[in-house]
């Protein structure tokens, strides 16, 4: 199976990045994933892949800018390019950059995904409360809201989140999967001894200590279930629109014979 995933993946300039270093190493090393697309921003470089661990190919394809306008139609031309079997979106706030019609015209590559009958996946770090908000921004925001919904699955790292799109939305294809690292009282790591969690998103420690605790505290890193749970709903959804094509084209068979 051959995925695209959206993000903004240059390590240690963005916490999204960091958090897409260990999502982007996760995937490849899945018996499921054949490939990667990396639809990435167009400040990648060469940099930022160097993996050592056995894994599938990953294609990196820098198709768009931070505060571009038209990012959500050079990124929804690298689909079509690259032709995915299911596409994965992750999200955060100012994931586009500063411009905050930039990031609003982002929020529409879901909706994006389902009128091109992509299987898609939201990974959704930061959810715009449209109660912060008034008048006709507040209308905006939840009109935005409801586009990321239009994912086929939607997976929240917080529950706050979880609570807000089911009180306010009733949103029916949601999973909620923290995006914490849980470090055990007794493992003593340099200055961190002290702290019982430690966040994976680049907020508190860089992708390179994670990487160190990894090893030792592999069974806690949630990462990986966002990466098991988002396979598995991609193995499903690609399942599925296969079924529907094979049933839509024997249908076509039996009445044109």
């Amino acid at each position: 199976m051959r995925i695209a995933i959206i993000t903004n993946y240059p390590i240690g300039k963005d916490a999204l990045g960091n958090y897409a270093y260990h999502l982007i190493k996760r995937f490849r090393q899945n018996e499921l994933i054949s490939e990667i697309v990396l639809l990435t921003n167009k400040r990648f470089g060469k940099e930022g892949l160097f993996f050592t661990e056995s894994g599938c190919k990953i294609q990196v394809k820098e198709c768009w800018f931070l505060n571009s306008l038209t990012n959500v139609f050079s990124i929804n031309r690298a689909i079509k390019e690259t032709k995915p079997d299911a596409v994965l979106f992750d999200f955060k706030k100012s994931m586009f950059g500063d411009n905050k019609i930039a990031n609003a015209l982002g929020m529409l590559l879901p909706f994006v995904c389902k009128l091109k009958k992509i299987p898609n996946v939201v990974v959704w770090h930061e959810i715009y409360n449209e109660d912060t908000f008034k008048s006709i921004t507040k209308f905006l925001v939840r009109q935005l809201n409801r586009f990321m919904q239009l994912a086929d699955r939607v997976v929240v790292t917080k529950q706050s989140h979880e609570k807000l799109l089911n009180e306010k939305y009733s949103v029916k294809n949601i999973i909620f999967v923290s995006q914490n690292i849980n470090i055990p009282e007794e493992l003593k790591v340099s200055q961190l001894t002290k702290l019982n969690q430690i966040t994976n998103f680049g907020d508190i420690i860089e992708y390179d200590v994670t990487e160190e605790l990894s090893g030792k505290t592999e069974e806690s890193i949630w990462i990986n279930k966002v990466v098991d749970v988002c396979v598995n709903m991609f193995h499903e959804l690609v399942e599925k629109k296969a079924y529907l094509y094979q049933k839509k084209v024997k249908k076509f068979i039996m009445e044109t014979s």
